[in-house]
Order: C-alpha cells, then sequence, then structure tokens
C-alpha cells in the first residue's frame, strides 16, 4: 500500500484534497492527515518507505515555520509544498532537494493541480524515458532531473545509437527527449524514422536544442515532433513540459482501452482480437507455421449466477483472466469474446506443449477454489476447444475452436479437445 502525506491545519483544503484524491487514485491510495508537525513525525516514522509523496503546508501552529517541509525533505519524502509564501526565507525551503514543486493556495485550481502533480510522481516509477543528447553533460543533468520527477532514464549519445535502443525493445520507452546537433543521425532524422513505427498515441518525443532559429522548430514539428525544450532549461519548465506530455499519453491510452478492452475484465474484446490475429495469421502462414486458437468457456455458468447472483458470477468471469494470464506467455493474445467465453491466440508452439498448455489451464480451473467473502466460495471447471493448424484465416481457425469446444461440453464437460 502506498500513501498521500497531507500535512495541513486547515480542515477545509484537507477535504478538498481527500476528495481529489479519491478521484484520482480511487481505492488505490491511502491518505494520511497530519493536522500537526507531531502528527507528522508519527506517520513518518510509522510508513516512511510507503509515503510516495507529501503535500505540505509552511505554516503550522505548534512548530515554526517550514520545520514540516525540513521534516519531509531529511526523510527523503517526494514534496509538493501547497501553502502561502511570504519572504525569502520560505523560497528557500521550496529549493530543497526532495521539494518538488510550489502551489500557492490561492492559485486558479490549485487543488486540481497539486492532486495530478502527485498522481504524475506516482505514476511516473512506471515510465522509462530516453535522453538523446551528444553532450554527456546534458545528459547527466536531464538524467538527474528526470529521477527527481521519478521516471526511468535511459540515455543515447547519438540517433543512431537511441535508434538502435528502439529497434532492440529492451525497453518499453514512452518518452523520447532528443537534440538536434548529433554525429550519425541528428535529431530531426531519429524523430523522422520513430514516427514510421511509433505513432503519438505510443511514444512522445520532445525536441531539446539550443538552436533559437525557428525553422528548426518548425522541422522538428513537421517531423513528428510533440514538444520542444530550450537549452538552457529551468527544472520547472522541464517538470511541466514532461508531465503534460506525459498526461496526453494517458489520455491516448485511456481512449485506446476503451476502444479496445472489456469494461469488466481488463482482457482485449473481441474487435481487438480479430485486428490483433490478422498480422499474426498472416505471418505465420508465410513462415508455414501452425498456430493455436482456443475457446474457453465455464461449465454450468448460469448456475453460478442463478445461485449467487451477478455479482459472484462477475467474480468467476475475472477469475479466467487471472488463471490463464499465470499460464500463458505476455506475448499470446487473450480476449474475452463476451459472456463466460474467452479466446486464445497462440504462436510458435509445438502441438504437445499446446496440449500440456490447455491441460494445465483445465486442471487449475478444476483445483481452483474462489473465497466471494466468509460464507461464500465457489469453484468450476472449464470446456477447452482447441484449433491447431497451418491457416490463412482467423475466422476458420474459430469455427474450428467451437466446434471442438461443443464436442468437450457435450462429451462430459471439464475437458480439453483439440482438432487439426
Amino acid at each position: 500500500m502506498k500513501y498521500i502525506l497531507i500535512i495541513e491545519e486547515s480542515k477545509f483544503i484537507i477535504n478538498l484534497l481527500t476528495i481529489k484524491i479519491n478521484e484520482y487514485f480511487n481505492s488505490n491510495i491511502k491518505v494520511l492527515i497530519a493536522h500537526s508537525y507531531k502528527d507528522a513525525v508519527k506517520y513518518i516514522n510509522q510508513y516512511t518507505s510507503e509515503i510516495a509523496v507529501a503535500i505540505v503546508d509552511i505554516f503550522l501552529t505548534d512548530v515554526m515555520d517550514g520545520k514540516a517541509i525540513v521534516l519531509t525533505n531529511s526523510n527523503n519524502i517526494p514534496t509538493i509544498v501547497f501553502s502561502d509564501l511570504e519572504d525569502k526565507l520560505h523560497k528557500k525551503l521550496i529549493n530543497l532537494e526532495n521539494v518538488l514543486d510550489f502551489i500557492p493556495k490561492n492559485a486558479p485550481n490549485g487543488i486540481e493541480y497539486v492532486v495530478s502533480f502527485a498522481y504524475r510522481i506516482i505514476k511516473n516509477r512506471d515510465y522509462t524515458v530516453l535522453i538523446v543528447d551528444d553532450s554527456k553533460v546534458y545528459r547527466v543533468k536531464f538524467k538527474n532531473d528526470l529521477e527527481r520527477l521519478f521516471l526511468n532514464v535511459v540515455t543515447a549519445e547519438d540517433g543512431k545509437e537511441a535508434y538502435d535502443i528502439m529497434l532492440s525493445n529492451k525497453y518499453e520507452i514512452i518518452m523520447i527527449l532528443t537534440d538536434y546537433n548529433m554525429p550519425k543521425m541528428d535529431g530531426i532524422e531519429l524523430v523522422s524514422k520513430l514516427r514510421q513505427t511509433y505513432k503519438k498515441d505510443s511514444l512522445s518525443i520532445l525536441a531539446i536544442s539550443s538552436n533559437d532559429d525557428i525553422e528548426t522548430l518548425t522541422r522538428f514539428i513537421k517531423a513528428g515532433a510533440d514538444d520542444y525544450i530550450h537549452k538552457p532549461y529551468v527544472f520547472d519548465e522541464l517538470n511541466v513540459r514532461i508531465n503534460s506530455n506525459l498526461n496526453t499519453i494517458e489520455l491516448f491510452k485511456k481512449a485506446n482501452d476503451l476502444a479496445n478492452k472489456d469494461f469488466l475484465t481488463g482482457a482485449y474484446n473481441r474487435r481487438y482480437f480479430f485486428e490483433a490475429s490478422s498480422a499474426i495469421v498472416t505471418k505465420n502462414n508465410r513462415k508455414q507455421k501452425e498456430i493455436a486458437v482456443a475457446t474457453i468457456d465455464i461449465d454450468k455458468f448460469k448456475k453460478i449466477n442463478d445461485t449467487y447472483g451477478h455479482d459472484v458470477g462477475d467474480v468467476a468471469i475475472k477469475e479466467v483472466i487471472r488463471v490463464v494470464k499465470s499460464c500463458i506467455r505476455n506475448s499470446d493474445l487473450l480476449a474475452r469474446f463476451g459472456g463466460e467465453e474467452f479466446c486464445i491466440l497462440l504462436e510458435d508452439i509445438s502441438l504437445e506443449d499446446t496440449k500440456k498448455l490447455f491441460e494445465k489451464i483445465r486442471n487449475k480451473f478444476e483445483l481452483n477454489n474462489i473465497k466471494i467473502d466468509d460464507n461464500i466460495s465457489i469453484n468450476y471447471t472449464v470446456s477447452i476447444g482447441v484449433a491447431y493448424k497451418i491457416s490463412t484465416n482467423i475466422n476458420e481457425m474459430l469455427k474450428i475452436s467451437d466446434e471442438a469446444l461443443y464436442e468437450a461440453k457435450n462429451t462430459g464437460r471439464n475437458k480439453v479437445l483439440i482438432k487439426q
């Protein structure tokens, strides 16, 4: 469990922050509320390593101004100062190493900005950024500043090295910051080549350059860059631009998820399965390689719904995704086709391994017991129909797997049946 620590005396401000935090994080984050310095010390002593970010007021009545900021800073807690500012001493406080931003309480949309920035600090830990610059000084500076924002950072000395890193797929890079003037491959050529593969909904690219020529900026944008940072820069500018572009990428991802993923389980939906499977089927047919397409269906699912209700039925459906994902590879395509029916597409797998895999899945369901609450636990089996062959047509494969599933259901359920 991760925590957000609020050090604030105003109940009104605390209430507004808490409401907004719950909107952003749902139940994934717990809020610790320190009404005083003493409360803050207690929480930090108890939860230091689990406090992901602190939102701190400079003024507390039980301690000298700013001491709460010194407290969070000395415990290496990322800190957002949400306060009024009165003199130079306070300005020095907000320049401490672990203080990432200062937002005045009278700022328009101040509450929204504070919580959205806290969200970014927590979420950034999942993201990797590639820095491309032939200047070692700037590579180090960018790396240090981005790591202050809790981003994972990879560096490259020129466009060619950066392009090779992207082709290697070693890192899941979501953003690139690239210089313009570099040996081997300049920034504009790098952006142009990357945009042939990576669209703006999967990779954000920011140009960085000390060149004041507006033509350079225009060429970068035309090549596919999303934003521009001028060197030398200040941390606040980098902070705002990085977070803004990460927010945009996340909005793209949410839109894609709404279109491609099942709301209940988070698995891919039928529409995405057909889109993604087409290329896989074509590629393997060209290589004259077999693929496996499986249809999985919960046995006697209606009985679960009739006995326990649809809420428990939903738990049973979500459990299919958990169990199947624990058995298959990340590269395998899993989708919910509707109701209690799921489909899986696998490539680069032998017939023998296909038999072993789906028997393992069937057995896991047979032994699985799902605890709903203190009074209810359920278990169920599944039937699995599999098509295994070289094919040019995903619909043909699904028809064969459906026929195999139908036969498995009609000959006793809780079994795997493979047709070639």
